[in-house]
């Protein structure tokens, strides 16, 4: 028999969760944020094919797109979920800012990009790899977008009742936007036919997403605060 937790915030209890809970507590986030990803890439995908778009380059361009936007805005919600994190545990300054930038920004790259990539060679799509940080342009914007996740993490260590309100949904936000930047990079970079493999490529960036955003919001942070809480 399952045993319910007590109350509603102690399934996601940081404080004396290991990595194992923390990949159990992120896993109906994940399935559900997967499965309405696919959904709007299937209305979307609808709404090319009525609308008689018949320019493979203008589609794969305008995936492209929206791919970037929900990197970028990936990005946010983790450096924020990650300095939340972090500072619940420490008050080092320092390795906080450190920890809140480098490793979301790594970890989103290896969820958006890097695994979805890998997913769609072993599924026999020849992708293209794109790193963000190797174009100026996109490497400017990834820097404003960490810069925007650091001043809403400290923002909400500010306020305490914005933060109770963000701690709620932040897990399924923080997935929901890595599933959707995961899919529209897969769908821009050369996996246009996604609709046919949508299950094992369900399973594969099932995957891809639960454990980089886990490690990114929970447990990186937690572990390099070394439990110790701000006095």
């Amino acid at each position: 028999m399952i045993k319910l937790p007590k109350k509603e915030c102690d399934f996601c209890d940081h404080h004396s969760h290991s990595i194992w809970d923390e990949l159990l507590c992120h896993i109906p986030y994940t399935i559900f944020s997967l499965a309405f990803a696919f959904a709007f890439l299937g209305i979307l995908n609808f709404i090319t094919l009525a609308a008689q778009i018949h320019s493979t380059a203008n589609i794969y361009q305008g995936y492209h797109i929206l791919f970037h936007t929900f990197h970028y805005l990936h990005i946010i919600v983790a450096v924020t979920g990650a300095m939340i994190t972090f500072f619940r545990f420490s008050s080092n300054i320092i390795l906080g800012f450190l920890v809140a930038v480098l490793a979301p920004t790594f970890f989103c790259v290896v969820s958006d990009i890097m695994l979805p990539s890998i997913a769609g060679w072993l599924l026999g799509v020849d992708m293209h790899m794109h790193i963000c940080f190797l174009d100026p342009v996109d490497a400017f914007n990834l820097f404003a977008f960490m810069l925007a996740g650091v001043i809403c993490g400290a923002a909400l260590l500010r306020h305490e009742e914005s933060l109770k309100v963000f701690a709620l949904r932040s897990h399924f936000l923080h997935i929901f936007v890595s599933c959707l930047a995961a899919l529209f990079y897969t769908v821009a970079h050369g996996f246009d036919a996604w609709y046919d493999a949508m299950g094992i490529l369900f399973v594969f960036l099932f995957i891809a997403v639960i454990i980089p955003c886990t490690l990114s919001d929970v447990v990186v942070p937690m572990y390099c605060a070394r439990g110790k809480k701000i006095k």
